[in-house]
């Protein structure tokens, strides 16, 4: 369950589309139970830079699978 705890990532949104938009993200991890305001800037932020969103169940699921003790709404795969 902890499969991306030791891969280089960024936590949340706003690191999120950081990355997305400097190029350094390769893969974006977004949680299906996050506000729709929320996906909706990250989902349109990736298909703006051609950028691969794998979707999980649950905020808190991708937290435990970050390695935090807290939900995570999403987060970005990072060169």
């Amino acid at each position: 369950m902890n499969q991306y705890v030791d891969i280089a990532k960024v936590i949340g949104m706003k690191q999120t589309l950081k990355a997305v938009k400097e190029g350094k993200a390769t893969k974006v991890i977004l949680a299906d139970d996050t506000d729709e305001s929320i996906k909706k800037s990250i989902i349109e932020c990736c298909e703006q830079h051609h950028i691969l969103i794998e979707r999980v169940e649950t905020k808190v699921g991708l937290g435990k699978a970050s390695g935090i003790d807290r939900a995570a709404a999403v987060i970005a795969i990072i060169k």
